[in-house]
């Protein structure tokens, strides 16, 4: 009996392989920041697209 393999068929729809790097700062106000891993925290948080956290849904805890 041979095994017979299915070749794998993506839709129409955007495959994202994986996240990419992220990190979490704090401004000088204590306002937490997720940015990506390679920004100047030394610049603005906001003027390089981090998400400030009460931006983002976090799927896990409670």
């Amino acid at each position: 009996m041979t095994e017979k393999k299915e070749k794998l068929t993506l839709g129409e729809g955007v495959h994202h392989p994986g996240a990419r790097p992220m990190k979490v700062f704090v401004d000088d106000d204590g306002v937490m920041f997720l940015c990506d891993k390679d920004i100047d925290p030394n610049k603005s948080l906001k003027e390089q697209a981090c998400w400030t956290c009460d931006q983002v849904l976090f799927t896990r805890g409670s």
